[in-house]
């Protein structure tokens, strides 16, 4: 079963939705460093990898249960509707929401320390009011609720964006100015000087799956039950071969990552 969500239409009725966890901040956009956390020796009794994390993002987080269909108005509605009183700015109107995905690079080594490295991905920004929103004092130009209005890139989807089952969505949330007007998009955000990953440019491309769970990503996207079997660590088969296809002749067969046991796929 692909664990990559199609981008198409769902047919909600017949398909049940998948858990969601979506972390939000204020002003400060969370850094991938943040959700990497080396696992302890034993995981026997631990089944989500969440509840690894630092307990001061685990306190900024809502679990959502949505579609692969899921826009971001979608999203930005039932974000608020969770999150608790203050957090959005009252009137919300030029109020700016980035959304960004999260989630372990399966193909990097461990770091020091047994932690993995975590990447992001922009899955899109929505303004509460509209691209034209500008508060002028009139606490009835809030317009009730907050999804009512919104700009951006409302239409954009989860499945647009590749989204892989037991990613993270990440919110930060930008007030507007004092002058009311709408928060700017942050600018792009380089690499640390010291990283030694920084010069492998961008995170591979996304596959269909978990990819190699706690060895070499930094921790299950789902949970930890039963997935960290042989070939663990292993180099890749050799030669041309894709994924669901068995390796050619003289591979090892480690999995690559996979967790599954040597399985080739």
């Amino acid at each position: 079963m692909s664990l990559q969500p199609t981008n198409r239409p769902v047919e909600r009725d017949a398909i049940a939705p998948f858990l969601l966890r979506v972390y939000w901040q204020q002003n400060r956009e969370p850094m991938p460093t943040d959700f990497s956390v080396a696992p302890p020796a034993d995981t026997t009794d631990i089944s989500d990898y969440s509840s690894l994390l630092p307990l001061a993002i685990r306190q900024k987080s809502v679990i959502i249960y949505s579609w692969s269909d899921c826009s971001l108005a979608e999203l930005t509605g039932l974000l608020t509707s969770m999150l608790p009183a203050g957090v959005l700015p009252s009137p919300a109107v030029g109020t700016r929401l980035v959304y960004k995905l999260v989630f372990p690079d399966t193909r990097a080594e461990l770091r020091e320390g047994g932690k993995g490295k975590w990447v992001d991905k922009p899955l899109g920004s929505v303004v509460v009011g509209g691209n034209e929103a500008h508060f002028n004092g009139d606490e009835d130009a809030n317009g009730g609720a907050v999804t009512e209005n919104l700009g951006g890139e409302t239409g954009r989807t989860l499945g647009d964006a590749r989204f892989v089952i037991g990613d993270y969505v990440v919110c930060t949330i930008y007030p507007p100015g004092q002058d009311g007007r709408i928060a700017a998009m942050p600018l792009s955000r380089a690499p640390p000087r010291m990283d030694p990953y920084a010069a492998r440019g961008p995170p591979p491309p996304r596959e269909n799956g978990y990819g190699s769970g706690f060895g070499r990503g930094g921790g299950y996207r789902g949970g930890y039950s039963g997935r960290g079997g042989g070939g663990f660590g292993a180099a890749p088969p050799v030669g041309d071969w894709r994924r669901g296809e068995r390796p050619p002749p003289g591979s090892n067969g480690g999995g690559y990552g996979r967790g599954r046991g040597g399985r080739p796929y």
